[in-house]
C-alpha cells in the first residue's frame, strides 16, 4: 500500500522536521496524493462509472470496484506518487523553512 509516513519523509529528505510539523505535512501529503489519484483515475471512468464508485464506502468494496474498473489503478497510484516524491524533494527547502 503507498502510503505517506516516516519512511516517506525520510526518503524525501524531510525526516528532520519538528514533529507536530512533520505530522501535519505527512496529513496533508496524503491528503493531495488521494486527489491526485483520483483525479488521474477519474480520466479513465463515465460519469456513472464516478458516481457508482463515489457511492462506495466500505475499503474492501471499493478495492474490488477498482479491480473491476480501472484494472491500472495501482500503475496509476504509483505513478502518482512517484510524482509526488519527486515534487516534494525538489521543494524540501521551502518546505522544511
Amino acid at each position: 500500500m503507498i502510503r505517506v509516513d516516516d519512511e516517506f519523509m525520510t526518503e524525501v529528505g524531510l525526516a528532520e522536521m519538528p514533529e507536530a510539523e512533520k505530522q501535519a505535512f505527512m496529513e496533508y501529503a496524503e491528503e493531495e496524493l488521494e486527489v491526485r489519484v483520483g483525479q488521474e483515475l477519474s480520466l479513465g471512468l463515465t460519469d456513472q462509472q464516478l458516481e457508482d464508485f463515489g457511492a462506495i464506502v466500505d475499503e474492501t468494496e471499493a478495492a474490488r470496484w477498482l479491480e473491476e474498473n480501472a484494472p491500472n489503478y495501482r500503475e496509476i497510484a504509483e505513478k502518482v506518487f512517484k510524482e509526488l516524491k519527486t515534487e516534494v524533494m525538489q521543494n524540501r527547502a521551502e518546505i522544511a523553512a
